[in-house]
């Protein structure tokens, strides 16, 4: 059974697209955050 996930690259609040931004290359450490509504997430591989 396959099933759809939602874009990460969307809002999930407000369904506006994600901005990324660079906090640390080496850890490889992203911040993505909606200029509409606020939402701020941080994304860093597991490992």
């Amino acid at each position: 059974m396959r099933r759809d996930l939602p874009d990460p690259r969307v809002c999930p609040t407000c369904g506006d697209p994600l901005k990324p931004e660079i906090l640390d290359d080496e850890r490889f450490l992203v911040a993505w955050s909606c200029l509409n509504c606020g939402l701020v997430r941080t994304t860093e591989p597991a490992g």
